[in-house]
């Protein structure tokens, strides 16, 4: 095998770990996704209302 063929055979398993390594990402952000019942949640919210944001409570008000 030519080093150029070699340097080939390199790159394509980088990208091809690459490209499973986005795949499971996006397969995991699917199932947290549906856990939350399908609502996206806001990084903004998280650091503003904390825990409640992700429970969807952070309108509400306590008694």
């Amino acid at each position: 095998m030519s080093r150029e063929m070699g340097a080939i055979v390199v790159f394509g398993a980088i990208i091809v770990g690459a490209l499973i390594m986005f795949a499971l990402e996006q397969r995991a952000a699917a199932k947290r996704k549906a856990a939350r019942g399908g609502r996206e949640i806001d990084v903004s919210d998280l650091i503003a209302f904390g825990s409640a944001a992700g429970a969807g409570k952070k309108t509400k008000t306590a008694d």
